[in-house]
């Protein structure tokens, strides 16, 4: 806290002119009172300027009025508009495991804190289901029943704050709209809940929306849910054949990724990408970097992701092995560009480790799995590459048999109000 003491303290140069010229003793009665703190706005200003999540919640724990300041409402709202938040761990596809980040992860204080103040087991959620992780988005988590998967009608779904221990049940799909569907082969359909972007109003308050894909081999109909409203509605759809996907290719083979308001699905077996745009709620085709004619085979996928950079910029990312080792191909593509105008931009040098995969792609960080042993870590690591600065760092290490882990990024306590 020494900065904060700095300003608001008399600086040093003050110090030394009242020595050099130390009025006589009789005038010191009638020397100007000490200067006052500085008012709340200015402090304020001075903290929604903190770059590091972990500063700000250290210096709210220094005295009663910054906790105060920190605490409002009205400045977390501000703070967190201006700041992306931590990446503070891996929720692991196994149910009930958290890997915070480990030193020397920039993260790892903030990340131990979370650990110990959340509930990852999800033990307040209602019994006796067992749950399954499916989406983790702005510190909520998205969860289903595993029992619950076998039909459209009994998709039981609960979002939660596990930070908070809060949930809130998804009402099922009304049968009206679950009528979509009935021409699709139920033995094919694949069920894929999500958490939806905030929109504005939803940013200045704890409402959240659900979209739950019903998808098969050659169709997709989309259903999105308001905690607002609390209903569910039918919003688009698109014929995957249109596409050019497989028609005998699985739906569990799709991987999805976000990036400047649009999902994103990959197939192996897919010539292009699959995109739903949220502002106009409608699905297209957008076309492969050049040289890369398709993503299979399955396994395959996990050498690619979607991410965004900068206010406009979509970037395709490619990991793989070239002429100077393993590395990380980038290309670029503007917004609502052309499927054609994808470039290539650069390559990213990387640790030449083997067995290395993407696992999944969130809140400006990619996560990278190093499944085979190497010279310098025994068993698996997971490292996240933060596009802002291209800077890859070792997150954690951690045994699983599914690749199917999310990101948690998170303000810290106090700095996280329940989203729920």
């Amino acid at each position: 806290m020494k900065s904060y003491g700095n300003l608001i303290s008399p600086s040093p140069a003050s110090s030394h002119r009242v020595m050099m010229a130390s009025p006589p003793a009789h005038s010191i009665a009638g020397a100007p009172a000490a200067q006052p703190d500085l008012p709340d706005e200015i402090v304020e200003e001075i903290f929604v300027r903190l770059d590091a999540a972990e500063d700000l919640a250290r210096a709210s724990a220094a005295c009663t009025t910054f906790r105060r300041i920190v605490s409002a409402r009205r400045f977390l709202r501000r703070y967190r508009s201006l700041h992306a938040p931590p990446l503070l761990g891996v929720i692991a596809a196994d149910l009930g495991k958290f890997y915070p980040a480990e030193p020397p992860h920039r993260s790892a204080p903030a990340g131990r804190a979370v650990a110990r103040a959340a509930d990852f087991t999800f033990s307040f959620l209602p019994k006796p289901n067992l749950w399954r992780t499916r989406d983790v988005r702005d510190g909520r988590v998205i969860l289903s029943a595993s029992a619950s998967s076998a039909s459209l009608e009994g998709l039981v779904l609960v979002v939660c704050d596990p930070l908070h221990r809060r949930y809130v049940e998804i009402p099922p799909i009304p049968g009206d709209l679950v009528a979509c569907v009935r021409h699709l082969d139920s033995l094919e359909m694949e069920f894929e809940p999500f958490l939806a972007p905030p929109n504005e109003e939803e940013n200045e308050s704890s409402s959240f929306r659900v979209i739950c894909n019903v998808m098969s081999a050659k169709e997709v109909v989309t259903f999105i849910f308001s905690s607002a409203t609390k209903q569910w509605r039918h919003v688009t759809g698109i014929i995957l054949t249109h596409g050019g996907v497989d028609a005998t290719a699985s739906p569990r083979l799709f991987v999805r990724h976000y990036a400047h308001n649009c999902f994103y699905w990959m197939h192996p077996y897919n010539k292009n990408l699959l995109a739903l745009d949220m502002g106009e709620m409608k699905f297209s085709f957008i076309g492969l970097p050049p040289k890369i004619i398709r993503l299979g085979p399955p396994l395959h996928v996990l050498k690619y992701a979607i991410v965004e950079l900068g206010e406009s910029r979509l970037g395709f990312l490619t990991l793989g092995h070239s002429y100077y080792g393993l590395g990380l191909e980038l290309y670029l593509r503007d917004s609502g560009a052309d499927a054609q105008e994808w470039r290539h931009s650069k390559t990213i040098p990387m640790p030449n480790y083997n067995g290395c995969h993407i696992v999944a792609a969130t809140e400006g960080y990619v996560l990278i799995l190093q499944a085979v042993s190497s010279l310098y870590f025994t068993g698996p690591q997971y490292f996240t590459l933060e596009l802002k600065t291209m800077q890859i760092e070792r997150m954690c290490s951690m045994y699983s048999r599914s690749l199917h882990h999310k990101l948690y990024a998170n303000f810290p306590p106090p700095l996280s109000p329940p989203s729920i």
